[in-house]
């Protein structure tokens, strides 16, 4: 004879808590389980993969522009120094119209700025002309700006960074 038990969706623990658990020989509670689970791991993977900010084309100029300008003042970095492409893509992200949102720290908000010329080689014991071309795209806009950084360096860092700034992508050298 059949327990009067099977047919609820939940019944009493027999641990002897108080608590109630699904009954899966209810098919019904085995569904409402899988499905639950199912929910929770969907909710889970949404929060950790969240859409990358869509840039337009003159959000991108204008934190170009003002990245270069903060870069050109403070001096600090030159295109010798390995990782400049990772120091370009923050800073743009920075000035984007993005860098508010809970996304902006995650890849740089979708920023990308590419090495399309041969990594310049920084005297550290002397003075030198360092110059390096970087393509810079961001997602959801087709614009590709071209950016030649062009720094003098010395012994003690760098004394003038500039920039310049041309439409479409660097030519591969």
């Amino acid at each position: 004879m059949a327990d009067d038990r099977d047919d609820r969706i939940l019944i009493r623990s027999r641990w002897g808590t108080n608590d109630y658990v699904f009954n899966f020989r209810n098919p019904v509670a085995c569904v409402v389980f899988v499905g639950l689970g199912l929910l929770v791991f969907g909710l889970l993977y949404a929060s950790n993969h969240r859409s990358t900010p869509q840039w337009e084309e003159g959000e991108l100029r204008s934190a170009v522009k003002g990245a270069t300008a903060e870069l050109s003042e403070e001096a600090q970095f030159g295109p010798g120094i390995p990782g400049y492409g990772e120091v370009l893509q923050s800073r743009i992200a920075k000035h984007g119209p993005h860098s508010e949102s809970p996304h902006s720290s995650e890849h740089d908000a979708g920023v990308v700025a590419a090495l399309a010329s041969p990594q310049p080689e920084h005297d550290y014991f002397g003075e030198s002309v360092e110059e390096a071309d970087y393509t810079v795209t961001a997602d959801g806009t087709d614009t590709a700006l071209c950016l030649t950084v062009t720094a003098l360096a010395n012994k003690y860092g760098y004394s003038s960074v500039s920039f310049s700034i041309r439409n479409g992508s660097c030519p591969a050298t």
